[in-house]
């Protein structure tokens, strides 16, 4: 098994550098100055085509409240944005280009470097559970024809832009290369499907049981697909603290919602699948519930992505929440499933402590899993797991790989937030919140 692995880890200001303009406009902020970055890997599987394998560190002007989002393109190359969180002056979003070998992209913006934001001024009307001022992209996607989509919030409402491949607004897509969704709170992931439409996925901005999730689809020019659900969106379930991870998009055309909610250790996920025009898919909740009463689990971390014509759900459940340390029942799982939800075969079980945060990447016949430790994001675990759930003994050292981040301790994790996205075959981004004042890259080549 060969898979490159990109891991993007950027270290945030509590100050705002200078630079960044908030008119909305295209400008230029700073160049790229390549330095390694201070990652420790082990055992060394960097990709030596990465600045040496030594990985990519640059000074970043970032903002009070920093918001970093990143994600590998088509082409390779990673695109890293930076807002400033819920500041109502703010109203621009710097992008970061990278090649795969590194190096500032400079066939994007200025020497791999742009600001931009939206033309049109916020919306005047306060969506009901709208919770952030000025603009805030959470979230990086690959677009179809090698651009890339920008989500978040803006002025409360829902918002999407898209960038071309050379780091301007596409202004054939919504007003001026951005849309504004009448729905409050924000955008929590995206995906394009084969046809051109888009999927996005997200919640009302509320916290614990105020949350209210929602799907909702746009044409590939940015219009509100009114068709799709009722209005154009549709709801998805709900749990305390709960948010939308990236929909899975079936080969009939379905599309898988996952939902992870919980706090204080009791979590857990819901699994919602909807026809492709935004209705539920009948009885597959039904299905789902049985899975899920049939395991006895009080807390759950995982995963799902397709496999086939169907869906794996991968993660660690154990009878209790989950407290300082993993209870003995602590157990990995893996089930497949129908995109109808029907289980395909036994679950699966294998050793396997419970982490806060696991995401899960198909890779040939293997899986490769990314694990954070509760309140500690500091740390990462990547692990190799073949079909039937044992460890590639072929990949890092015996199936397992660590990636540290180059600052530690109490306060770095208390305050370091890993942001983990796979665009691609090959590709997992990773991004990090810390004090600092600096982005920071590393390929993985595994």
């Amino acid at each position: 098994m060969r898979r490159t692995v990109a891991i993007a880890v950027a270290t945030l200001t509590a100050l705002l550098g200078s630079g960044a303009l908030s008119d909305g406009r295209v400008s230029v902020v700073a160049s790229i100055q390549a330095r390694p970055s201070g990652f420790v890997v082990r055992p060394n599987i960097a990709d030596p085509g990465c600045n040496g394998g030594r990985g990519l560190e640059w000074a970043a002007h970032l903002g009070e409240i920093p918001v970093v989002a990143s994600s590998a393109l088509s082409d390779g190359s990673t695109l890293v944005a930076v807002s400033s969180g819920g500041f109502p002056t703010e109203r621009s979003v710097v992008l970061y280009s990278v090649t795969t070998a590194c190096r500032p992209n400079l066939a994007f913006g200025n020497d791999g470097v742009t600001t931009l934001g939206p033309a049109q001024p916020e919306p005047k009307d306060r969506v009901p559970g709208g919770a952030l001022d000025g603009l805030q992209i959470d979230v990086v996607a690959p677009e179809g024809a090698g651009g890339a989509f920008l989500a978040g919030t803006y002025g409360g409402h829902w918002m999407l832009g898209k960038v071309t491949p050379q780091g301007q607004p596409d202004l054939s897509f919504g007003h001026e290369g951005w849309s504004v969704l009448p729905f409050g709170g924000e955008v929590a992931s995206v995906v394009q499907e084969p046809s051109g439409e888009i999927v996005i996925a997200g919640g009302n901005g509320g916290a614990g049981c105020c949350t209210t999730n929602w799907m909702a689809a746009l044409s590939s020019t940015g219009r509100l697909d009114t068709a799709f659900g009722a209005g154009g969106r549709t709801g998805l379930p709900t749990g305390e603290d709960s948010g939308v991870g990236t929909p899975v998009l079936e080969p009939n055309g379905d599309i898988l919602a996952p939902v992870g909610y919980g706090n204080m250790g009791c979590w857990g996920m819901s699994l919602e699948m909807l026809a492709p025009a935004g209705r539920p898919v009948p009885l597959f909740q039904r299905r789902l519930r049985r899975f899920w009463q049939a395991l006895h689990v009080g807390a759950f971390v995982g995963d799902v992505y397709a496999d086939g014509a169907g869906f794996t759900v991968i993660g660690t459940g154990q009878k209790s929440c989950y407290g300082s340390r993993p209870a003995p029942s602590s157990t990995g799982l893996v089930a497949r499933f129908t995109a109808g939800g029907e289980q395909v075969g036994q679950t699966i079980k294998f050793p396997s402590r419970m982490f806060g945060s696991l995401q899960a990447f198909p890779e040939g016949n293997d899986t490769l899993i990314a694990e954070l430790p509760y309140a500690n994001s500091t740390r990462l675990t990547v692990e190799a797991l073949r079909r039937n759930a044992s460890l590639d003994t072929g990949f890092a050292s015996n199936g397992l790989a660590e990636i540290r981040t180059p600052w530690s301790g109490m306060n770095a994790a208390l305050q370091t937030e890993l942001s983990i996205s796979g665009a691609g075959p090959g590709t997992i981004v990773i991004v990090a919140q810390d004090g600092g004042n600096q982005l920071q890259l590393t390929r993985l080549d595994v």
